[in-house]
Parts: structure tokens; C-alpha cells; sequence
């Protein structure tokens, strides 16, 4: 599917343009990146201060592109940007394309002048992309989901889920637990105790449960198969929603060739019947997980009845690998009751996936088959 819209060349609006960048714009781009540094903002709020790679002609358009974006003004000076990911979704039946809308940035945070720059970019996707999504966002009180409600988007948590393998070193280092002095107290307490071990273990019964009635083995992979073509077409029509997670587009989310990603095929019966992708992190003063190993499930897919005992063995293979918590956010209905049947734990999420109107529309009366995970953000391979 040819997805090259996403690189035209630029589009004015009232006062602005928007290009995606080449090396004429960097200047630009790190003149912004000065004075934002300036005004103390941190490394989340700069522009990338690489150009676009340029494709080489007869190269065909790959299944996923990134393309960055700047917005310049009438002097040519950079007032923002954001980073789109162009891709094939699956609505409703049908392949169309699509696109992910990532860290857009706005010189408005520290310059009410400019405080319309994030509208204009917002008014461009929709101009150019009308079934366009943004994924993760950080909760309800942040700006863009803030904007993206008040343009008319629909914007709702994907269901957050966690595993604790080491309940005593969860409590002491979990940060939420430090907020409070009773809090703190009780933190101590549990993880000088056998408390800690004891409550978890009563909470997640249902690992005992789901250890005994697997059936499904992982095995390590470290490439994308033709089965994977297979597998995407046996389980896509339970998805009212998603990105296509056919070979080609699994080669570029995931490339197994980086080492950071922990990729598994799911056997049952010698039959490939699902597969799963996940971080293993050894966090260093995390604003969340403190010093936590952190296994984080990213994204995964399967036969729906295959999905429950898969997430029973991919808790269990990451446990055996020194994990201390275990998380994931799966918002299709199928993975929520998966990860309950595993002896996961559902938390407060701040993980938000929201669908511009005319992606809303198509989706329709049917939420519970919308298949959004954490791989489906701008951040995955930050955890």
C-alpha cells in the first residue's frame, strides 16, 4: 500500500507552514532547540535535530514510515513539530491507511505567542490523514489529550495490567509508595515482612490456576516467519481495529535484530498459534519503578483461545528471567480477560489511545475489539 502522502513537501496555514525536515530546516530546528533549552525545558521537549532520511529512487514505500515534521513561521523560524508514523490499519474489515500522530511540540509552552502552533498541526493530520490516532500521552490532565478532546477526538485509558514476581523489592521501590509518610511506612513494613509475599500471592491466584492448564510453548525467535503472514490473517477479524501486524509491518516495529527485543512464537501441538514481543529493563531511578527489572509486554497476538494459556507462559518465561514486575496495557477484550486468566492485576492507567472522528465512526458501537497495545506507542523502546 503505497503510503508516500506522508512526505509532501509542506502546507501553509494562517502564519505557518509545515515541512518535513530536510537539512534546510535545521538550522531552524536547532535554534529552537536553544532557546527551549534556555527556557529549562527538558529533553522531551526538543525537535529531533536529524533531517529525514531521503529514500532512494525505485525503493519502494516501506509498510511504516516516520517522518518528522517542523512548523515555520513567516520568517522561516521553527515554532514546533511532531513526528508522524504512517501505516496500514485494519477497520472493520478492510486495510486503509493510516497514521500515528507522535510527539508534537509546541514553542507555545514557554511563549503564549505561539500557544496556536499545536491547533495548526493538529488541523494538518486531520487535513491529511482523517483516520489518524495518537496512542499514550501520558493521562486525561495532559495537553494534547486535553486538545484532542476539545477537537472532537475520542480519547480513552487502555487498560493497564501488572505481574509482581518480587513483592518485597515491588513495595520498596515502587515510587507511588513514597508519596505519602504512611504510605512510606507501610512499604517498609511489608517489604521487611512476609506481608508483601503473602498479599500478592492471594491476589494473583489465578497463576495457579493458569500454570496448570498452559498447553502452549515459547520458543525464541530472532526473525519474522511467512507464519506470521498466516497468523494475522486467521485472527484479524477479531479486531474491529488495529494496526496490521502482518510480516512486513512486524519487521518494522519490531526488528528482531535489535537485541532490546525479547520476541517469542507460541506452539501448540507443533502449530504456531500466537506470538508476543516484550522489554526486559533494569530501570536506574525511574520516576515510577525506582531500580526495578521491568519486564514489559508490548504487543502480541494470537488464536483467541490460545491467548489466555500464551500470556501464562510469556509470565512465566519472564519471571524465570529475573524480572521484578511485569506490565503491559491491552485494551481488546479478548488480551483483558487473557491477562486475568494469567493472574495478572489490573491499575489506574494513564496509557490513552485516541481516534480522530472519522477513525471513531468506523470503529463505531464496538470498543471492546479494538486492539491497541503498549507497542502501539512513541515510547516503547524508551522502558
Amino acid at each position: 500500500m503505497a503510503m508516500g502522502k506522508a512526505l509532501q513537501r509542506d502546507v501553509v496555514t494562517p502564519g505557518f507552514r509545515i515541512a518535513a525536515q530536510t537539512a534546510a530546516e535545521m538550522p531552524a530546528v536547532r535554534a529552537f532547540n536553544a532557546r527551549m533549552r534556555a527556557a529549562n525545558a527538558g529533553a522531551d521537549f526538543l525537535l529531533a535535530d536529524q533531517p529525514n532520511a531521503v529514500r532512494p529512487p525505485g525503493r519502494p514505500v516501506p509498510a511504516i514510515e516516520w517522518t518528522k515534521y517542523v512548523v515555520l513561521d513567516q520568517d522561516d523560524e521553527a515554532r514546533g513539530g511532531f513526528l508522524l508514523m504512517t501505516q496500514p490499519l485494519w477497520i472493520g474489515g478492510e486495510v486503509k491507511p493510516g497514521a500515528n500522530y507522535q510527539a508534537p511540540l509546541s514553542e507555545g509552552i514557554r511563549d503564549p505567542r505561539f500557544g496556536m502552533v499545536g491547533l495548526h498541526m493538529l488541523k494538518h493530520l486531520q487535513r491529511q490523514w482523517p483516520l489518524a490516532f495518537a496512542v499514550g500521552m501520558g493521562g486525561m490532565d495532559r495537553p494534547l489529550p486535553r486538545l484532542l478532546l476539545a477537537a472532537g477526538w475520542t480519547v480513552n485509558a487502555v487498560p493497564f495490567f501488572f505481574y509482581v514476581v518480587s513483592p518485597a523489592r515491588v513495595v520498596r521501590e515502587l515510587r507511588v509508595l513514597r508519596t505519602r509518610p504512611a504510605l512510606r511506612l507501610a512499604a517498609r513494613a511489608a517489604a521487611a515482612t512476609s506481608a508483601a509475599w503473602a498479599g500478592v500471592t492471594a491476589l494473583q491466584w489465578r497463576a495457579w490456576n493458569a500454570d496448570r492448564r498452559s498447553g502452549v510453548e515459547l520458543e525464541r525467535i530472532d526473525r519474522w516467519g511467512p507464519w506470521a503472514d498466516a497468523l494475522w490473517e486467521r485472527t484479524r477479524g477479531a479486531s474491529i481495529f488495529a494496526v496490521v501486524r502482518d510480516r512486513a509491518t512486524l519487521d518494522a516495529l519490531y526488528p528482531l535484530g535489535d537485541r532490546r527485543y525479547l520476541a517469542f512464537a507460541a506452539r501448540r501441538g507443533g502449530e504456531i498459534v500466537g506470538w508476543a514481543v516484550a522489554l526486559d529493563t533494569q530501570m536506574r531511578d525511574h520516576s515510577h519503578f525506582g531500580d526495578l527489572r521491568v519486564a514489559t509486554i508490548l504487543d502480541a497476538q494470537a488464536l483467541p483461545d490460545a491467548a489466555a494459556p500464551l500470556a501464562g507462559a510469556l509470565r512465566r518465561e519472564l519471571s524465570r528471567g529475573g524480572a521484578d514486575l511485569i506490565v503491559t496495557n491491552q485494551s481488546h477484550d479478548v488480551w483483558r480477560r487473557a491477562m486475568r486468566d494469567a493472574g495478572f492485576l489490573s491499575g489506574p492507567s494513564n496509557y490513552l489511545f485516541a481516534m480522530s472522528k472519522p477513525l471513531a465512526r468506523a470503529v463505531g458501537e464496538a470498543p471492546a475489539r479494538v486492539h491497541v497495545t503498549r507497542g502501539d506507542g512513541d515510547g516503547r523502546i524508551h522502558l
